[in-house]
């Protein structure tokens, strides 16, 4: 009967045990993850930028040629 009791013991240890480890993995895992993502959109952020600077003095250049250009006709 002790046998019996104390495997009933050990059984709910070990489930409290495995619950424990996969929290704190699944909290490892999120933050790992959580910084991988916030990399990935800051590189997106950055190509998108430099992009724009780039390109908008270009546009502005156009635009200020097609104005001229219209002004002169």
């Amino acid at each position: 009967m002790i046998s019996l009791f104390l495997m009933i013991l050990f059984v709910i240890l070990c489930f409290k045990i495995t619950g424990v480890i996969f929290k704190v993995i699944g909290s490892l895992f999120g933050w790992i993850f959580g910084i991988i993502g916030w990399l990935v959109l800051a590189g997106l952020a950055v190509t998108v930028f430099s992009l724009a600077v780039i390109a908008v003095p270009i546009i502005l250049i156009v635009g200020i040629a097609a104005l001229i250009v219209a002004a002169a006709s």
